[in-house]
């Protein structure tokens, strides 16, 4: 019985030490289980988004939210100067290159470095691969990738077809595979593909911080016959000849060069259709807004003749500041056909501000020539009462205009003419013809001159008895006196008939 009650008794368990054994197999294989599950999830030729988590000399650490993390070749985190171009808590995206043993190796470009895996993998995933470009041959370049050719065609080197074709060669650049046929004997590369990618993740960047109005810096990449084209920030905008400067622009070289650095006002943001127009003159201040305080009427100032037309020349003051200088305010005491007879482009003139007008960026000028009705005695040469031999410039049927000694016009109204004044004008006074005419008024505010014919004769007779008593003082006779009123009283009579 006792026997029994004590085979009733639990017993006490033994040690095992092959049990032990087996937890650790169960523990090894779960291990494994779970490293595999992380291979499943990630796989070769992936694209995986992690955080950096450490950087040591030769490889950097990432955290892919796996349990493993992935390794990535510090070499390629280097910028153009040799410096990390992340820092431990940045986010990279990279492709899986190997997963191996719960090892996960990532490359933002295959390199030597990096990988090992061949281009064939790098096809598959769209793996950016460096290469450089050996030589330019017929349709494109040959580029050499891990000691490979490869053929890359003009169109896909760049966003848009260099001006020097030459200047890649021996640059080691980014491409993607796009053909990968016959083991890797016949390989066609695009770096356009990358240069793109890039360009739409910049576009929707900028999308949000970039705004009209906003001044930005920029680089001059590319000119062209209607502006120059500005890198800001990795996107290109242009800047229209209208835009880049206040003064007359003929050629964008005028201007700017390519590399120039420049800052440049924002304009129009036209997203769809991937244009930004930028100012680069309204940046700096428009000389119209205080051009008033510099140049007043009746001042005279040192221009250059930069453009001719057919009814005038324009001649530039200052940069951005031009006024015209019309063709009826060039001649000298003779009719002028063409601005061409008397300025060039190119030509530096004196000038004389006849209007201004700074709201409507207007300046009238008119030629002024030195020694000639300038200052004080030009003011003297025009007073009333002056009697001047002029050119006819126009014919209109309430009189003529008339170009006088200085470049300054006049009009003969035909109320002041004198003699007989019906018919046809043109036939009495053809323009280019020379006419004596005196100065009856001159309106200081417009600067108007009002001319007539009907008193010259007797202003000529008092002249010419002027300059007899000057010469009788002299010792002169009775009879040149009385030679001199014959030769006026003549001269009226023609006049009249």
């Amino acid at each position: 019985m006792e026997d029994r009650e004590e085979n009733n008794l639990p017993q006490e368990k033994l040690y095992d030490p092959g049990e032990e054994t087996e937890e650790e197999d169960f523990s090894a294989l779960f291990e494994a289980s779970l490293n595999k599950a992380d291979e499943q999830r990630v796989q070769t030729d992936g694209k995986v988004t992690g955080t950096v988590v450490s950087m040591g000399r030769e490889w950097a650490f990432v955290d892919m939210g796996q349990k493993s993390e992935g390794v990535i070749a510090v070499q390629e985190l280097l910028d153009e100067e040799g410096k990390p171009s992340v820092a431990v808590g940045d986010t990279i995206t990279a492709y899986v290159v190997r997963v191996r043993d719960g090892e996960t190796v990532l490359s933002v470009k295959m390199t030597a470095a990096a990988s090992d895996e061949t281009l064939a993998g790098a096809h598959r995933s769209g793996l950016p691969v460096e290469g450089t470009v050996v030589s330019e041959r017929k349709g494109g370049y040959e580029v050499k990738v891990f000691g490979k050719e490869a053929f890359c065609p003009y169109s896909q080197m760049d966003l848009r077809r260099a001006s020097d074709p030459e200047a890649y060669i021996g640059k080691k650049l980014l491409f993607r595979i796009m053909d990968y046929e016959n083991g890797g004997r016949n390989i066609v590369l695009s770096r356009r593909r990358i240069l793109e990618e890039e360009r739409k993740e910049r576009v929707e960047a900028l999308r949000e911080s970039l705004h009209v109005g906003d001044v930005v810096p920029g680089t001059i990449t590319n000119l062209a016959p209607f502006g120059a084209f500005v890198d800001i920030g990795g996107i290109e905008g242009l800047i229209p000849m209208s835009e880049l400067a206040w003064r007359r622009v003929q050629t964008a070289a005028d201007v700017v060069a390519p590399g120039d650095a420049v800052t440049a006002k924002v304009l129009d943001l036209d997203w769809a259709g991937e244009r930004i127009t930028l100012s680069l003159k309204a940046t700096e201040e428009d000389p119209w807004a205080t051009a008033g305080e510099r140049y007043q009427e009746g001042t005279t100032v040192p221009g250059h003749v930069k453009h001719l037309a057919p009814f005038g020349a324009f001649v530039q003051l200052e940069p951005g500041i031009e006024g015209l200088l019309h063709i009826s305010a060039m001649g000298v005491g003779k009719r002028v056909s063409h601005p061409s007879e008397v300025v060039s482009e190119g030509e530096e003139i004196s000038v004389r501000i006849v209007s201004m007008d700074p709201e409507a960026r207007r300046i009238g000028l008119e030629l002024s020539f030195p020694g000639s009705m300038e200052g004080e005695d030009g003011e003297e040469a025009l007073k009333e009462g002056a009697v001047l031999t002029g050119t006819i410039d126009a014919v209109k049927p309430y009189g003529l205009f008339v170009v006088l000694p200085g470049g300054k016009t006049g009009l003969l109204h035909i109320s002041e003419m004198a003699g007989d004044t019906s018919g046809d004008l043109r036939r009495k006074y053809p323009p280019g013809s020379t006419l004596t005419v005196q100065v009856l008024k001159k309106d200081a505010g417009t600067g108007k001159i009002a001319l007539g014919t009907k008193d010259v004769a007797a202003a000529e007779e008092k002249a010419s008895f002027q300059t007899f008593q000057a010469g009788n003082e002299r010792g002169g006779s009775l009879g040149t006196m009385a030679a001199l009123f014959k030769q006026a009283s003549d001269k009226q009579r023609r006049r009249g008939q």
